[in-house]
């Protein structure tokens, strides 16, 4: 069963539509979708999607990200990174998982961020805490 976290990350409640043009930070706790155009920083607790049309010249930090349109900007995404192909991605990006469709575009540097290291850092943190 889902807690109410989760199921806020799930619903997709901004919108960048194809007539729109966004200049700024943009913050949201759910989810994203741009079709249209945004430079600045996107902070999205859930998961973006930028579509076919769509053009983000920015930083951005998300948790999981789909790119069907373009991304000029670093990425980092404590989930997935997938670039369709339509996708084109011209920036480094930092994530746990990394998907390219035949196609797809990514020029930059790409960094895994290692799933053991995190359970490493808890392990050490519980034991600190034991040994005190």
């Amino acid at each position: 069963m889902k807690n109410k976290k989760q199921k806020q990350l799930e619903v997709l409640d901004t919108v960048i539509g194809a007539m729109t043009s966004l200049e700024g930070k943009l913050k949201t706790e759910g989810s994203m979708r741009v079709e249209g155009k945004v430079e600045g920083e996107i902070c999205c607790s859930g998961d973006l999607t930028v579509g076919i049309e769509g053009v983000a010249e920015t930083k951005v930090t998300v948790r999981n990200i789909i790119v069907a349109g373009t991304i000029i900007g670093d990425v980092t995404a404590s989930g997935t990174v997938h670039i369709e192909s339509t996708g084109k991605l011209h920036g480094n990006i930092q994530m746990k998982s990394f998907i390219i469709d035949e196609g797809g575009v990514f020029e930059g540097k790409s960094n895994m961020i290692d799933h053991h290291d995190d359970r490493k850092k808890e392990k050490d943190k519980v034991l600190e805490e034991v040994a005190e």
